[in-house]
């Protein structure tokens, strides 16, 4: 809850509730006591007397002013302080130390209005009008105090524009001031308004008002025509009625008001009397040329009524002419001489000089390019001329440096031994024969240790295979996955369904188990997965899958890629733009060439080799094994031995058993090895399915 605390009445109190003290009652009734009290006598000058009234007696003017002071505020003080006269104005503020050019104050922070108020005429005066200035704080300030300066005038009528005795105070010139202090028990917004200054026609004025502490000012500078132009007798004569008013709707004029409170543009504000009437008020810019004294229509503006005010964007530092008319019944802005029924409108004029250039920056952008438009391309080309040549010197100069790259041999010492395992399918004798050559060429060529099934399962006794595939998985940085015919078919979800690879070797094939584990790897990280493994083709391989393609591993054709693949292995740079040199010999890569040659000269003699390796899996049939090394089986009895030695053309025991005598139970347990068969004999498998937890026996047949 706030008080409002006017300024200028005597009987406005702060509100019931508030105390009241004798010192503020005396305070108040000071500063009203020399227009209570006491009547000046009636001057020979009217302008002296004006003069007077303003620089040597404490006035009552202050009657738009208003304080918001909080309910709890109990100080006798009162919680402002006026500076009624210009001498103690001045005083105040040449206290402050201002600089002459203060900054603009920030928007939102102070508003400065100028509206003119008409005083008809009295026993004393005649009709005259004041201006009425307001300044409203909105945020905390200390001090508001505005100066009224004259510019211009066009007689010796205006007092303040007068070289008086009067103006001067201590010897110094001083303009008319006004100011209020206020204490910190002060609610805003508050406003300070004095409407005792006189405003003379076609005079043109500056208001500059300051702020403290933030030492900022704000300035407007004030204009206005003729008395009768812009209060019309009709208009504020109280003797006449309504409907003279109405039926001849009087010309006017209004004042012109321009606010510099904004650094990119100004306001052009308009006053009037409170009963004018208007549609539009229109404003008309032109700015004049110093050097040919030539005067240039610049924009037109309008105003729509009840609005006074409009923004005018954009000046560059100048001198501008200001016109501003109300169109009332038909008027004109401007008659020709000779024309007949033509109103030419009122207009109030008003000279501008703006100082500096309040623009934005893309006004500051058109401006430029308008100005310096042939300039502005000729620089343009020349830069992109500029720049498209040095665009192709350095495509050349890349091109060059690339040549020299590729004709430049480095030699890459391969320091790091790196173990990879060979992921294939066992298509045929041939196609194994090219993976061998891969392997040989990787111990020999790539400084690797290739991990190959075919030595690491059937040279080595007592493997597991599914144990020894998952654990090169776990442990092995690099896979080499080799794609071939039967590859491809295990790959295929569908057709593995129906159809598997028939063995052929003493271990199942390892390369579904192995693929899925590995797509498995690469779908969970698949930006590691491609330095870890490596597709390879041969030149008879199909085209890598495309539920294998889709994982965009790298992919080499062999042998004529081997180095690449090399470089890989070694985590070195493999791709398009490196030139790398085969590091085999050209003996192994005629070999390797030969052995792919041959796989392809097998496929065109049995175009349908593919038949008897992918079969069904409820056709398929049990294959030959053929192991280099012996077999050892265990017997515990004479009649299982005499069976196997049968069975299996094996030799006989030492003692035969009648076949009237039961069989001993002997604890003595007997060896036999398995001899190789004769070399060139077909090969079959049998499998005998024996009581569940006894050994199960693979024999070569005679």
């Amino acid at each position: 809850m706030s008080q409002l605390f006017p300024i200028n009445l005597l009987t406005s109190f702060p509100s019931k509730g508030c105390p009241t003290s004798f010192f503020f009652i005396l305070f108040v009734f000071f500063l009203n006591f020399p227009s209570i009290c006491s009547s000046p006598s009636i001057p020979f000058n009217t302008s002296e007397y004006v003069l007077r009234e303003v620089f040597q007696h404490k006035d009552q003017c202050y009657k738009d002013s208003f304080v918001y002071v909080k309910e709890a505020y109990t100080s006798k003080s009162s919680p402002f302080v006026v500076y009624s006269t210009t001498k103690e104005c001045s005083t105040y503020l040449n206290e402050q130390d201002l600089s002459e050019r203060l900054p603009s104050c920030p928007p939102g922070l102070i508003d400065l209005a100028v509206t003119p108020t008409y005083v008809g005429k009295s026993q004393i005066s005649y009709p005259y009008a004041n201006l009425n200035i307001s300044v409203t704080a909105h945020s905390p300030v200390s001090t508001l105090v505005f100066r009224l300066q004259c510019l211009h005038a066009s007689d010796g009528s205006d007092v303040y524009c007068s070289d008086m005795k009067d103006m001067y105070i201590n010897g110094v010139k001083e303009w008319p001031c006004r100011g209020i202090h206020l204490s910190t028990a002060v609610h805003h917004p508050a406003r300070f308004s004095y409407a005792c200054f006189r405003l003379t026609s076609y005079s043109v004025y500056a208001i500059n008002a300051t702020v403290l502490p933030q030492k900022c000012r704000i300035s407007s500078i004030v204009t206005s025509p003729h008395l009768d132009e812009i209060f019309p007798p009709s208009l504020v004569d109280p003797s006449g009625s309504e409907k003279d008013i109405d039926s001849t709707d009087p010309y006017w004029s209004p004042m012109i008001s321009v606010d510099f409170s904004e650094e990119q543009a100004v306001w052009i504000r308009l006053g009037k009397a409170s009963n004018a009437e208007c549609d539009t008020i229109n404003v008309h810019i032109y700015q004049e040329h110093d050097d040919n004294k030539v005067i240039k229509f610049l924009a037109a503006l309008t105003v729509k009524c009840p609005e006074n005010s409009i923004k005018w964007d954009d000046q560059e530092a100048g001198t501008y002419l200001l016109t501003a008319y109300v169109p009332i019944r038909g008027c004109k802005f401007f008659c020709e001489p000779n024309s007949r029924g033509c109103k030419q409108c009122l207009r109030t004029h008003l000279n501008l000089v703006i100082w500096e250039d309040r623009v934005s920056m893309s006004w500051r952008v058109v401006k430029t390019f308008h100005d310096y438009g042939i300039q502005i391309f000729i620089v343009t080309a020349l830069l992109a001329l500029i720049l498209i040549i040095l665009f192709f010197v350095g495509i050349y100069m890349h091109y060059r440096k690339q040549k020299a790259n590729a004709n430049r041999v480095r030699q890459i010492q391969l320091d790091t031994f790196v173990k990879a395992m060979i992921v294939y399918a066992d298509d045929n004798e041939a196609h194994t024969n090219c993976v061998k050559l891969l392997v040989d060429n990787l111990k020999h060529c790539a400084n690797c240790e290739p991990i190959f099934d075919l030595e690491k399962l059937i040279t080595i006794e007592q493997v597991v295979p599914s144990r020894w595939l998952i654990d090169q998985l776990s442990t092995l940085s690099k896979f080499i996955i080799v794609i071939s015919h039967c590859a491809e078919k295990i790959l295929d979800a569908e057709a593995s369904e129906t159809h598997r690879l028939v063995q052929s070797r003493p271990f199942a094939d390892l390369f579904e188990p192995a693929m899925n584990i590995i797509i498995r790897d690469i779908t969970q990280n698949p930006q590691e997965a491609r330095k870890k493994y490596v597709i390879v083709r041969f030149g008879y391989s199909p085209q890598v899958p495309a539920n294998l393609a889709i994982l965009q591993l790298p992919t080499f054709l062999l042998p004529d890629e081997f180095g690449r693949l090399t470089a890989f292995l070694h985590d070195l740079e493999y791709g398009s733009n490196v030139n790398i040199t085969q590091n085999i010999s050209k003996r192994r890569i005629t070999e390797w060439t030969d052995a792919v040659e041959h796989q392809k000269t097998l496929f065109n003699v049995n175009p349908n080799w593919l038949e008897t390796r992918w079969k069904p899996k409820d056709e398929q049939e049990v294959m030959n094994l053929q192991r280099a090394v012996p077999v050892v089986f265990t017997y515990k009895t004479d009649e299982e031995r005499i069976a196997a030695s049968q069975r299996y053309n094996l030799l006989p025991p030492s003692a035969e058993i009648e076949e009237d005598e039961e069989p001993e139970t002997s604890n003595n347990e007997t060896t036999y090895m398995l001899a190789p068969p004769p070399v060139g004999d077909d090969l079959e498998v049998e499998e005998e399915e024996e009581d569940e937890g006894s050994d199960t026996i693979v024999a070569f047949d005679s």
